[in-house]
């Protein structure tokens, strides 16, 4: 009998009995819980919730690059590669040969910012538009051509380009164009992406600062569609969204969402619903981060001790026919987490079945004890 009470003392908390998560009640303690303070805020789901949510859009690239358009006039950089024609008025100059009174040049801009014209020596280009360069070349060139002219074209850039990299047909460098162009615009000029767009994911890179999105998302709000600066890399990988099912689900672990919007209705049919012997319906939760502004619109008491990142729980009773209706339009987002908690007559049964263990032991070893006491 000892081991029995043993038993029982050791098993009287349900945090001590074996589980797949936490239970409903260590999510959400009652009221009269003595620390009420948790990490996280738990918010039940409601249609109020679902509007709020839906208006909601995940801004990576326009919180972080948030930069306009390109200035469209053209300016040679080091690195860069000049085409240079230079002109003659009449025969027996400079540049006079069997072709004419003209010369066409190759320059690569040096480190130092200039190039080497023949006759006109170094001529400083970096940081100026060609018709600016143009311009230095005939003044150096005035008393030793006859009225020398000059035609200037960048015919390759590497301070107004972009790298892009990864999951694309033609990866490469890219030369910006004079009317300016957006992440998809690159993705298209670079071949476009080599998988479904929900499962790729973009990564922009600019000087120290970097973000991720999914590619539907800059589709379906263009305000991440951004402007490409110079000196940008793209790097594109195939990772598919996914949430993480866990507790009382057939079917636990990571799952593909496998298309473009899923919702958490979808997602419990992709976890293969709930275990009827274990679940408890009303113990549904999500576990997400969710931008302070949304939750203030969700909870105008929360005094924002979180920060601009917030922990959420979203709570779901899916024994209210209503919250059929909210599972089907709360859309998911990638990494988001279910969990189903046990019922607590599964506890109880988990207890009963070690308590019966313990039982059947001790019997055993007092059993044990008498055979020996008569030997």
């Amino acid at each position: 009998m000892a081991l029995v009470c043993a038993a029982v003392g050791i098993l009287a908390g349900c945090s001590t009995l074996p589980a797949a998560g936490p239970s409903t009640t260590q999510i959400d303690p009652p009221n009269t819980n003595p620390d009420p303070i948790k990490d996280y805020l738990v918010v039940d789901l409601n249609q109020q919730v679902v509007d709020i949510l839906s208006q909601y859009r995940v801004a990576p690239f326009s919180n972080r690059f948030a930069a306009p358009r390109p200035a469209p006039g053209q300016i040679v950089g080091v690195g860069d590669v000049l085409s240079i024609n230079l002109f003659e008025a009449g025969q027996g100059g400079l540049f006079a040969s069997a072709y004419g009174a003209r010369v066409a040049l190759q320059q690569r801009v040096d480190t130092d910012g200039s190039i080497s014209v023949p006759y006109a020596g170094r001529v400083k280009a970096a940081g100026e538009s060609p018709q600016v360069v143009e311009r230095r070349i005939v003044a150096a060139l005035e008393g030793r051509a006859i009225q020398p002219q000059a035609l200037v074209q960048i015919t390759e850039t590497v301070s107004r380009s972009f790298v892009v990299n990864g999951e694309v047909s033609k990866p490469g460098r890219y030369p910006i164009t004079a009317a300016g162009d957006r992440v998809l615009d690159v993705l298209a000029t670079a071949g476009g992406a080599k998988q479904e767009a929900f499962e790729t994911r973009v990564t922009l890179q600019r000087g120290s600062s970097q973000a991720s999105a999914v590619m539907k998302d800059l589709i379906d709000n263009q305000s991440e569609n951004v402007y490409v600066q110079p000196n940008d890399r793209i790097y594109v990988t195939k990772d598919p969204e996914i949430f993480l099912a866990f507790g009382a689900v057939p079917n636990p672990g990571p799952i593909n969402f496998g298309i473009e919007k899923l919702s958490l209705l979808e997602a419990v049919g992709k976890a293969g619903g709930l275990i009827d012997q274990r679940s408890d319906p009303s113990a549904f939760f999500l576990f997400r981060y969710e931008p302070a502004s949304a939750v203030r619109s969700m909870r105008p008491d929360y005094n924002g001790r979180f920060g601009e990142k917030v922990p959420v729980v979203y709570r779901v009773n899916l024994r209210d026919p209503r919250a059929y209706f909210f599972a089907r339009n709360f859309m998911m987002r990638d990494r988001d987490v279910l969990f189903v908690s046990n019922a607590p007559l599964t506890e109880l049964q988990k207890f009963l079945e070690i308590l019966s263990t313990a039982r059947n032991v001790a019997s055993t070893a007092y059993l044990a004890q008498r055979i020996s006491a008569r030997l």
